[in-house]
């Protein structure tokens, strides 16, 4: 007996075209894109790593959680870093001139 496929999340539809919007407006696109591509993985990782240890529940729904709170936590790094950016950016074009 073969199963349908899962439906995609619409919360993680969401997450993805952030994700896409933050990494086109950034100004060091694959800088913001390393750091939110190590936020999944590294999100990811400790939450199967988890359930894998803990050995309860159903592996899919933890891949499928995983997977969406991984897309938060990147989204989240891409959001700090590419605002870090643009306030280091105008922090330095609007610098005091030290003589009055």
């Amino acid at each position: 007996m073969q199963t349908a496929q899962p439906a995609i999340s619409p919360l993680g539809i969401l997450l993805l075209v952030a994700a896409i919007y933050l990494v086109m407006t950034s100004p060091k696109k694959l800088r913001t894109l390393g750091r939110m591509a190590i936020a999944l993985v590294v999100t990811v990782l400790l939450i199967i790593v988890a359930g894998a240890i803990m050995r309860r529940g159903d592996p899919q729904a933890f891949g499928a959680i995983a997977g969406l709170v991984g897309m938060l936590a990147a989204v989240t790094a891409g959001w700090w870093h590419t605002r870090s950016l643009k306030r280091d950016s105008t922090g330095t074009s609007e610098r005091p001139d030290s003589k009055p």
